[in-house]
């Protein structure tokens, strides 16, 4: 009995091994946006150290027209603390510009600490308006 249960689960078993496996097809999700285009070249962005590399100002001139917000990010390397970042939505747009003043560090109950920053700081911009988003990135060393 015991031979014929072994018989068995051998056959049983090659059987299953010997079953083709069945392929499933799987969809690519892609972006239904694809790329966010860039804005031309009358967009211009600076980023202005302040003494001691703790402030900075960023500002930009010639902001596509219709623009209701500009999204930014600033990403830097630091020493002992690894990438960092100062990320924000400016929504007060004057004659097609804005500036803004921001630290490179973290502030909390009247206290900061600063970033050491190590090497280059890469700025990207996402304006967005009535003709979608576009976008404008730019590297700045200190």
């Amino acid at each position: 009995m015991v031979g014929v249960l072994v018989l068995v689960g051998v056959s049983v078993g090659l059987f299953v091994s010997q079953k083709k496996p069945q392929v499933v097809e799987q969809t690519k999700k892609t972006d239904e946006l694809g790329a966010i285009p860039t804005v031309d070249s009358s967009t211009t962005v600076t980023l202005v150290a302040q003494p001691g590399n703790k402030e900075m100002i960023l500002k930009s001139a010639g902001i596509p027209k219709d623009t209701s917000s500009v999204d930014y990010e600033l990403s830097y390397d630091t020493k002992g603390q690894g990438k960092q970042g100062v990320i924000g939505t400016i929504s007060t747009i004057e004659n097609n510009g804005f500036e803004k003043q921001m630290t490179l560090g973290t502030c909390s109950s009247g206290r900061c600490v600063y970033h050491e920053v190590v090497g280059a700081i890469q700025v990207t911009l996402r304006f967005t308006g009535e003709y979608g988003e576009k976008v404008l990135s730019k590297e700045f060393e200190l």
